[in-house]
């Protein structure tokens, strides 16, 4: 199926709705709500009213709580540009083709996350020593299948503790200043910042302390690492922090340039680490020259990065980007294909053409009579 297209993004699925910008439409380090990829997992969308909502925090611990939307308004809170993406992101490129949502490169963004730490509301409920990973459940449900099985269920994940309890995990309120839309996740999102947007519960509704690891559909079935080969019947570990990767933002793919000077555009990112740098390609990666390095607005965002190409010689071109992070970890290649299609970071290409001159109105091309 040829994917639905808009002004602003483009469809990839119809049921669940998900849909990803195009790439040339990442024009600033923030990422406008409306250019923000969406990543549904169920046909609808839960209708939640903030008047209303309440969340509870349960399990293992001191005291159990029913917190209002009012109420946690009240607790202090702090605002985060945050970056993180579909764990599918860049399946188009993964080859031979796998299961899953098709999506291109587009499924990452860069948003402002106001909200409250994760860690002020665990501390109110006293979490007990025996507590091991927090349980995150979210007001959306529907129909799954696994091995031939079809079930309902909700959509949950866990974190663990230390990464539950880092002051930068957000309960969040706002998205860019402005209360989260619906398919933002209102009226409450979980925020877990250098995670894969998995991690980032959307309409959230239920917290557990748990005295053991979670084995949930969506923490062991999908999220997770399968490589060729490997035994299903053994969990995998769930998809976590993301790798480092770079996009070429402009050019877009068979873009026509001339001779001169033309800017390459992109964007950097890890999970756990800062970009240290970006290296450009016009050869399919078998030369290499250093790129221009913005400085990312969080430690959590994406760093932007431009090359200033000066070229004399008209033909076709393979555009590349690479990035590495401080602690030294660089794209690869090719990704590692695994049976879902996940954490693909492989190096971004971009065929384009240079022309020999620019075509001056009324002038002919060469195989016009």
């Amino acid at each position: 199926m040829i994917p639905e297209q808009s002004a602003s993004q483009i469809t990839v699925s119809e049921d669940p709705l998900c849909t990803e910008p195009r790439l040339t439409s990442f024009d600033s380090s923030l990422t406008p709500v409306d250019l923000f990829f969406i990543r549904h997992h169920f046909s609808d969308v839960p209708k939640l009213d903030a008047e209303t909502w309440t969340l509870s925090v349960e399990g293992e611990v001191e005291n159990s709580l029913s917190i209002s939307y009012q109420e946690l308004l009240t607790l202090p809170q702090r605002t985060l540009p945050v970056t993180f993406e579909c764990a599918g992101n860049s399946r188009v490129a993964m080859s031979p083709p796998v299961e899953g949502v098709f999506w291109g490169n587009g499924a990452v963004g860069n948003a402002e996350w106001t909200g409250v730490s994760l860690r002020d509301v665990l501390n109110q409920a006293g979490i007990k020593n025996t507590v091991k990973e927090i349980f995150f459940e979210g007001a959306d449900s529907g129909e799954e299948e696994e091995q031939g099985l079809k079930f309902d269920l909700s959509y949950s994940r866990s974190l663990p503790l230390d990464k539950a309890m880092h002051p930068d995990t957000l309960l969040a309120i706002r998205m860019n200043g402005e209360s989260i839309t619906p398919d933002h996740g209102y009226p409450i999102r979980l925020i877990v910042p250098g995670w894969y947007g998995v991690a980032s519960v959307k309409w959230l509704i239920k917290i557990r302390a748990l005295d053991r690891p979670y084995q949930g559909f969506f923490q062991t079935r999908r999220y997770v690492i399968i490589k060729e080969g490997e035994d299903k019947e053994q969990p995998p570990k769930p998809l976590t922090a993301m790798p480092v990767k770079s996009l070429i933002t402009q050019p877009r793919r068979g873009k026509v340039f001339f001779p001169g000077e033309n800017v390459i555009q992109g964007f950097a990112w890890s999970g756990e680490a800062k970009i240290r740098r970006v290296d450009f390609s016009t050869d399919g990666g078998k030369t290499w020259v250093k790129a221009q390095l913005d400085e990312a607005p969080s430690d959590y965002a994406w760093c932007p990065w431009s090359f200033r190409w000066k070229v004399s010689k008209p033909g076709y071109y393979m555009l590349a980007a690479r990035a590495t992070d401080e602690s030294s970890n660089t794209q690869p290649l090719s990704g590692v294909w695994n049976y879902r299609g996940y954490a693909i970071n492989s190096i971004h290409m971009v065929p384009i053409e240079v022309a020999h001159h620019v075509r001056m109105p009324g002038e002919s091309l060469p195989w016009e009579p």
